[in-house]
């Protein structure tokens, strides 16, 4: 007789099934572990990176943030020509202090030192509004400090000059000896004004548009009692120059008080370059004392010389 099949044994299916049930349930779970450590592993390395970034901005900016004054000292030098030199330059580009050297540029030997050490200081507090604070204190050419405010644009920078403290249309004076444009090589080394140059500012306001320089408010320059090596009369005379700043162009007007040679004038500067007509002329009796002087000045039309710039 054939024996009858065997029933299942409840227990041991019920066993078999929770093991496969078990199996399954621990590959999900390691296979869900292992899918979710990728994203936390991408976290943290972005997360690294960051870090590491910032702390190359951090430390970049702090060497820029204490950059040496010759860092400025270059940047002067090169933006005007090599004329003007930032020597002995100490502290920092944002608080330091030089002694001023004006050179002839390129090849030239000739240098002057202008008197005094000038300290300057720069604020950054609205560079984010595009604007530049610095401040000039120079006891040797002025009692009064200067401020200069600078605002930068996409097409327009404007630079206004005052005294520190002071409304925008005060005056800020200051004095400088004549001896210091020898530095500037010729025709100054040749000439060799001597005397006080008075200097005076009032609102003055320097706009660069689209590669032209507009001029506002007034320069003032007093020259009184100048001399020069080309005469041997002394002093030559006593001038006065004067820039007003009238929209788009600025009007130049030179005028003599007094001395044995007379000179006048009249011009305008276009925000690109200078127009200047004048005369030069010997007073009464000084005709033969300023020769030189007016033959280096310009052309001879009968009792005078004409002046063109």
């Amino acid at each position: 007789m054939a024996s009858a099949p065997k029933s299942p044994d409840p227990a041991r299916a019920a066993a078999s099934s929770g093991k496969r049930s078990s199996k399954s349930s621990s590959r999900g779970r390691s296979s869900g572990r292992s899918s979710s450590r990728k994203p936390v592993k991408r976290q943290r390395a972005f997360s690294r990176r960051w870090l590491w970034l910032a702390a190359f901005l951090g430390v970049l900016w702090a060497l820029l943030w204490q950059a040496p004054a010759s860092w400025l000292s270059a940047a002067v030098w090169k933006a005007s020509g090599q004329h003007v030199l930032l020597a002995q330059a100490q502290g920092t580009w944002r608080d330091g202090s030089a002694l001023l050297v004006l050179e002839g540029g390129a090849g030239s030997r000739g240098a002057t030192v202008l008197p005094g050490t000038l300290h300057w200081t720069i604020s950054l507090g609205n560079l984010w509004r595009g604007r530049l604070l610095a401040q000039i204190d120079w006891p040797n050419v002025s009692p009064q400090p200067l401020q200069i405010s600078t605002q930068l644009g996409w097409s327009q920078t404007t630079v206004a000059l005052r005294p520190a403290g002071g409304a925008p249309d005060a005056p800020w004076q200051g004095a400088l000896p004549l001896s210091v444009l020898d530095g500037l090589g010729t025709p100054w080394n040749t000439v060799a004004l001597r005397g006080q140059g008075q200097f005076t500012l009032r609102g003055l306001l320097l706009e660069s548009v689209a590669g032209r320089m507009r001029i506002g408010g007034q320069v003032q320059i007093d020259l009184p009692d100048v001399a020069s090596r080309l005469s041997v009369v002394a002093p030559i005379g006593s001038y006065t120059l004067s820039i007003t700043g009238q929209g788009a162009d600025a009007q130049v007007d030179l005028q003599s008080s007094k001395g044995p040679l007379l000179l006048q004038g009249k011009g305008v500067w276009n925000g690109q370059a200078l127009q200047f007509l004048g005369t030069g002329r010997a007073a009464p009796g000084n005709e033969a004392a300023m020769a030189n002087l007016l033959s280096l000045l310009g052309r001879r039309e009968g009792d005078h010389v004409r002046i063109s710039i």
